[in-house]
């Protein structure tokens, strides 16, 4: 059973394994940068993004779109606020 805790994004009390949703997530490896189109959905400044890129890559996680550098979470930007079964939920694209 996860740990309770009260989010630091939302400051919904919940669960530490179960994220706010992410706009959409990555099929292909992307530039974590500016707004842009990732699976079909067009992601603007302050977006969430599931980045999912194959390989195990220190790039994996949630992060938050900007018009330049895009920033990790503050949800997911720590080594306590990922856990082993972390939910992270996706609203549907395409």
């Amino acid at each position: 059973m996860p740990s309770t805790a009260t989010d630091r994004l939302q400051g919904v009390s919940t669960s530490v394994a179960v994220k706010p949703p992410c706009k959409t997530y990555t099929t292909s490896a992307i530039t974590l940068s500016g707004e842009q189109t990732v699976n079909g959905v067009a992601c603007v400044a302050g977006d969430r993004v599931l980045v999912a890129i194959a390989g195990g890559s220190v790039d994996n996680g949630i992060w938050t779109v900007d018009v330049s550098a895009w920033s990790r979470a503050k949800d997911f930007d720590g080594a306590r606020d990922v856990v082993t079964g972390t939910l992270a939920l996706v609203r549907p694209g395409t």
